[in-house]
Formats: C-alpha cells, structure tokens, sequence
C-alpha cells in the first residue's frame, strides 16, 4: 500500500527477529525509514522480509551500558516500537533486571526527542504478580507511562504464533512430543484457556498503535493483543494432536502439579540440549492470566485464527525439534 503519510525515521528494537521482522516490513513497505536496535547482524529467517528490505534497515546494536550511542541512533526517530524481554531468567540474569533496561532505554529515547513509544507487555500484567515473567513486564510497562514521552502505547499479547510451524516454538515443540509419544499429560484439570495473537496480527496492531506521521496528536492507549481462540489446554492440544496424525491420549487428571509435569519433561531436555518448558511458564500458562483482559474488544474477531492455523500447519508443525536457548541466547556479535 502507498504511504498515507510523511516518511519518518522509526526505530524497532529486535527489528530482525520475531514479531520485529513482521513489523519492520510494513514500515517499509509504508516508506518509512527503519533503525534496527539488536544484536543479530541478520535476521532471524528472511520471510517477509527481502534482501533489498533488509538492505534498507540500519543496524545498531542494543548496548544498554552505552546510552550515548544508544541515544544517537535514536536521533531523529519519531516513533520507538520496544518487543525487547528475556525468555528466560538464567545466568544471573532476571525479569526485573530486563524491567529496568526498558526503562532506561525509554528515557534514553526521550531525551533523544523520540515522540511516541510502543511496548508489548502481557495480558493481565501487574507489578504484584506473582509470576516474575509478567511483573517485570508490568514493571516496564509503569516506567513507559512515568518517563515523559509525549505519548506511548502499550500491546497485551499473552502469546504469538505463525507464521510457519519452525516460528511457532511453543506449537512447534509441542507436535513434536505429541508425534512421539503415546501419552501427553497436562497440569490440573486441563481448563486453562490461552488466547494467543497470529505474528502477522500483532505486527499490524503494532503498526497501527505507532501512528506514524500522527505522533503528535496521537493519544496514549493499551490494548489487548489477542486472537479470537481461547481454546482450553484439553482443546488446544487434542486439536494439535489431530492436525499433526498423532494417536496421543491428551490427559488431564487434576492432580500433577507445575512442577512434577515440568519434571517429566527433563530427559527431552536432556536429549536436545534445550528447556522444553519450564516451571515459570506452566504456572503461567495455568494462571487464568493467558486471556484478553477486554474479550469484547472488536478486533479479536477480525484475527487469524489459531485452530485453522494448526490445521494448516499440521504436516509440518513437529517434523524437527526447535531449540528456544538456540533461538534466544545466540552468539551476540560484539557490540
């Protein structure tokens, strides 16, 4: 589509990587000027993104203990798109830490004269949680709406998914055990539902809330960024289950906690070098917390449904083994 308005200087943090790359192609396809902040010298696969699309993004590296250079490639950008989390705490590393880092790079943008900034955060977040994955993210989400920029948004996914089966590691991952075993046992009564967000959704919902070329009159807002399917986990794994061919009995007797589940996943572990889930994740997923928190929210009808999904990437969701320490804790280049 042509652009509708000015082209601007935009900068995405991750702009080579998930939800990023999505992002970076509609910026550019709308004819504005993309500044990617990362790590990864390349993205993460090429799709949707052209040799030539990739040719036209600058790079800087995400150095937050560099704020001058961190402030200078924000030079001159309007809008500033932050998907930038940890998967997991390891290393010494924490959610609350990762908090702070977003803090300090919205006030960095700030004062480098960016005008609007846009944070995914989580559905049903709060700084109280006892979940450390989504207080952190509420933690970063409060110091968006404190650090003084003229206007910012904040999206609410609980969970993305598509485009391919290989993008989907949660999905993906989750064929695999099913393809390869006669037996996938869920924790408690297996009624938790989970509403997740198609990747191309969540990069238009992105797109739309920067209102680039309108920052200045554009007024702050958080929304929900969920799909129209709420499966619960019995629902959500019988029907991966049957789009991929597996015989599985999905199984949920009320009684295995989180983190004996959790346990029962380790030899795969052990066999790939990964984690396949964690406990943080289960007791999340298990939560009540992985719902739009505004379920009449128009737009989730209008989605990409995640069961079609499923079943259109039935042949290949499971065929090979995703790692998520491979796919999030690569090698950085120097930064």
């Amino acid at each position: 589509a042509p652009p509708s308005v000015a082209m601007a200087k935009v900068a995405v943090t991750g702009g080579f990587s998930y939800s990023g790359r999505y992002l970076s192609k509609l910026l550019l396809d709308a004819g504005h000027s993309v500044v990617n902040l990362s790590s990864r010298a390349a993205p993460l696969v090429s799709s949707p993104l052209t040799a030539a699309d990739t040719a036209r993004i600058q790079t800087h590296p995400l150095n937050f203990a560099d704020e001058k250079k961190l402030g200078s490639s924000l030079e001159g950008c309007e809008v500033l798109w932050c998907t930038y989390w940890i998967r997991f705490a390891r290393e010494g590393d924490t959610h609350q830490a990762a908090a702070k880092r977003c803090a300090k790079l919205f006030e960095t943008a700030r004062q480098a004269g960016v005008r609007r900034i846009v944070f995914t955060s989580h559905t049903h977040a709060t700084e109280d949680s006892p979940y450390e994955y989504i207080a952190g993210k509420a933690a970063a989400a409060a110091a968006l709406r404190s650090c003084g920029v003229e206007s910012y948004a904040i999206a609410r996914p609980c969970g993305i998914f598509g485009d391919t089966a290989q993008e989907s590691i949660l999905m993906n991952n989750a064929a695999w055990v099913l393809r390869r075993t006669p037996l996938f046992l869920l924790a408690g009564d297996g009624q938790h539902r989970f509403q997740p967000i198609h990747v191309r959704d969540m990069a238009q919902l992105l797109f739309d809330l920067g209102a680039v070329g309108d920052s200045s009159a554009a007024k702050s807002q958080e929304v929900d960024a969920c799909g129209p399917d709420a499966p619960t986990s019995v629902e959500l794994f019988s029907h991966l289950a049957r789009s991929v061919g597996s015989r599985a009995a999905i199984v949920a007797p009320g009684f295995l906690p989180t983190h004996l589940v959790t346990k029962l996943t380790k030899p795969i572990d052990w066999l790939t070098g990964d984690v396949l889930l964690d406990t943080d994740d289960l007791d999340l997923l298990c939560s009540g917390l992985t719902v739009a928190e505004r379920p009449d929210d128009p737009l989730i009808s209008k989605r990409r449904s995640l069961l079609a999904w499923l079943e259109e990437q039935g042949p290949q969701l499971g065929e090979e083994y995703v790692s998520s320490v491979g796919r999030y804790y690569y090698s950085r280049r120097d930064e």
